[in-house]
């Protein structure tokens, strides 16, 4: 690559990775939604995500769970599972967007932390916090409980707990709190801050409290009477004493090398079985965000069902709060390059790039160098924006552009390839819509000059293929073939033709 080149690929992966805040954008971020042995963990009845969800894997949904925001994976559609009927109260969903970096490890925050307790790994350690100050017990582990050797913790500015011990935790919070362990967080009651709502968590957006739970392993909602133990005190999900029943979390959770999930689970294998059928020990308040390596259960069919009702809503201000958890310059949500390949001159080709973002923003200026053409279409507000991209090469020689796309809160710049190659006196093809614009069907009209097999894709404007037309002996001349677009919503489409080793596309406008 030539000094030009790297200098564009730096200019953009620059623009990247310092444009975007420190925080955590999403109220959902997984890896992965199956468990290690291959089961689909669903969203369901009773979920209610009000928050951003996103995942680097297919989603699966069961029955009808409220998402209240954008849902976005990297999948092309979700699982569906018995009753599917998802309320998406948000705007649509969105697939096939690029996936989102996830840290591997915490050492992030183990470099950056200024109290470190246990660091031994046979011990275990229970912060009881009480306002500004922790009470920091450690006993050996796999023994009872002992209050006998503690410490007290005090902060003024943000603090930052480590160990390498599990860690438990509970109490109310004042001040900024970070606590990490490389092997996993057990959440023994509530565990929030001093001024949120005690029965939803909610707090009022003027707050300067905020906590993060980090752990290399698993986060996890102890099997404890105060947290619904044995079906909330036998009355399940109808239980009101907040004694018995219910979890309120105000954080934001990272459980980087496992999940969010829940001790017991009612079968031989966790080591506990409960008479109690159901068990439902309750619902999970959580008022912050979520980002785990691999979804981890909060609910599971035994004995009947057994577990918790995930109440979930987004902590906006956690998007403006280093945490020490996440590298400060973010992960980046687009491709540094976009290239087009190799393109027989004087032919159309098209291409799309997608910016994703965690917070809504609006679509500004957007515009490509060189001989790159970029358009600017809906939505022109939200979270994902899709910028079609062409180029027709009128040389033999490679073509370096720069696409340029603002928002509310970023600015990208994207590197442009492409390489301009001869037609080696193959015979020509044509591709034509009329009408264009249209609404609802166009006819699409082609031309091949040698006889052999012919294949029109239709794609939608996200690069998924919506019909597809093949002949495996179409004969020399002009042929033409009905598109009906009725499942495709309003804005562009792109029908690509392959004949003769060649490939042309034509855009097409569809207007409902």
């Amino acid at each position: 690559m030539n000094s030009l080149a790297n200098k564009l690929v730096y200019a953009a992966l620059l623009a990247l990775f310092v444009s975007l805040a420190y925080g955590l954008d999403y109220l959902y971020l997984t890896d992965e939604e199956m468990t290690s042995w291959g089961e689909r963990i669903k969203f369901r009845h009773g979920d209610t995500l009000d928050g951003i969800v996103r995942s680097n894997s297919q989603i699966a949904i069961a029955q009808n769970p409220v998402f209240y925001d954008h849902v976005i994976t990297t999948a092309n559609d979700f699982w569906h599972g018995i009753g599917y009927d998802p309320q998406f109260l948000g705007p649509p969903p969105t697939f096939n967007a690029p996936p989102v970096f996830i840290p591997m490890d915490i050492n992030t925050l183990r470099s950056h932390s200024n109290y470190f307790l246990a660091m031994e790994m046979n011990k275990t350690v229970m912060l009881d916090f009480r306002g500004g100050t922790a009470y920091a017990y450690t006993w050996e582990r796999g023994t009872p409980f002992d209050s006998s050797d503690f410490q007290i913790i005090q902060w003024t500015d943000h603090c930052r707990i480590f160990s390498d011990s599990p860690i438990r935790v509970k109490g109310r919070i004042t001040g900024q709190v970070t606590v990490g362990s490389s092997s996993s967080i057990e959440i023994e009651d509530d565990i929030r801050y001093s001024d949120s709502d005690s029965l939803t968590g909610i707090t009022p957006a003027t707050s300067t409290n905020f906590l993060a739970l980090a752990s290399g392993g698993d986060i996890k909602i102890r099997n404890t009477p105060a947290n619904g133990r044995e079906n909330s005190n036998g009355l399940g999900y109808n239980q009101t004493d907040h004694r018995f029943t219910s979890i309120v979390i105000t954080a934001a959770l990272y459980a980087l090398g496992g999940g969010f999930t829940f001790e017991n689970q009612n079968d031989t294998d966790s080591g506990y079985v409960c008479d109690c059928t159901p068990d439902d020990r309750g619902t999970i308040y959580l008022y912050g965000g979520v980002v785990q390596r691999r979804r981890g259960y909060l609910h599971r069919s035994t004995r009947n069902s057994t577990g918790y009702m995930p109440h979930f809503r987004f902590d906006s201000r956690l998007r403006f709060w280093n945490d020490g958890v996440l590298n400060p310059s973010e992960y980046p949500t687009t491709p540094d390059t976009l290239d087009f390949g190799d393109i027989v001159i004087g032919a159309t080709e098209w291409d799309t790039l997608h910016v994703v973002i965690g917070i809504p923003s609006s679509l500004g200026a957007v515009y490509a160098t060189s001989s790159f053409h970029a358009l600017r279409i809906d939505p022109l507000y939200g979270t994902h924006f899709v910028i079609p991209v062409s180029i027709t090469p009128t040389q033999a020689r490679i073509y370096w552009g720069v696409l340029n796309v603002s928002t509310s809160y970023h600015y990208y710049q994207i590197v442009l390839r492409a390489r301009g190659v001869p037609g080696m006196n193959a015979a020509p093809i044509d591709l034509t819509a009329y009408p264009n614009p249209f609404n609802l069907s166009t006819m699409l009209r082609y031309s091949i000059s040698e006889p052999g097999p012919v294949k029109i894709v239709l794609y939608d404007v996200l690069g998924r293929e919506a019909q597809r037309f093949e002949s495996f002996a179409e004969t020399v001349g002009e042929h033409s073939v009905q598109i009906d677009a009725s499942n495709l919503g309003s804005g562009v489409c792109f029908a690509h033709l392959t004949a003769s080793g060649q490939r042309v596309t034509q855009k097409l406008l569809l207007v409902k």
